[in-house]
């Protein structure tokens, strides 16, 4: 297997990155799951993943995953000090990959990225700002609850720019843009660098998903 995607733990995050990545076009035959439980790389199995049991601070669990040959590799398993460790081991596997990493706390992050994750998520820290946004706001709760619900309502996706697009502000397209990928920047929609869209960009926009019926 190659440019494969590897999860590192398949527990309430690694099934939810899945499932998401898999809703923008990953293919499930392209994803390995890693797990110390059996059963859980047994459930994994069922739902059309790969699988490999063992413990992925392991450098040989993650060559059983083909780690140096991924092109991507989630890590969400259940401790923080866990994920520096899997981290760790599959960056000197594989130099190239983009890595993701889960931690429960955010004084966490930048160890991770010291460990060679090139994106964090605080789960703790985004649980914990969404009920505090739902309190004071529950119109905004609700919306932000929404994005983060893949495949009903509300929808952040990112996509290449269109030949009809090209040439035109973010603001003028037909997809509500918040961001725009230019190379390895991240710039949002108001950002005066953009000017307007180029061929080569890539945009993230928030769209809505017409439930699927049958």
């Amino acid at each position: 297997m190659r440019d494969h995607t590897v999860v590192v733990g398949f527990g309430t995050k690694g099934r939810s990155a899945i499932r998401a990545a898999c809703a923008n076009g990953l293919r499930k035959e392209q994803v390995v799951v890693v797990d110390p439980s059996a059963k859980v790389v047994e459930a994994a199995a069922a739902e059309g993943y790969e699988g490999v049991v063992g413990d992925a601070t392991r450098s040989d669990v993650l060559r059983r995953a083909e780690v140096q040959r991924a092109g991507r590799i989630i890590i969400a398993t259940q401790r923080d000090d866990t994920a520096v460790l899997v981290t760790l081991t599959a960056r000197q596997l594989n130099r190239g990959a983009k890595i993701v990493a889960a931690v429960r706390e955010e004084e966490n992050a930048p160890l991770l990225r010291q460990s060679g994750a090139d994106d964090v998520i605080t789960s703790a820290g985004a649980a914990g700002r969404l009920l505090g946004l739902s309190v004071l706001s529950p119109a905004a709760g609700r919306v932000l609850e929404d994005l983060l619900h893949q495949g009903t309502g509300l929808d952040i996706v990112e996509r290449p720019v269109t030949k009809a697009e090209t040439g035109r502000a973010p603001r003028d397209t037909d997809d509500l843009v918040v961001s725009v990928v230019r190379g390895h920047r991240v710039l949002a929609y108001d950002d005066p660098d953009i000017g307007v869209l180029e061929p080569m960009d890539r945009v993230v926009t928030i769209v809505r998903v017409e439930p699927q019926h049958g």
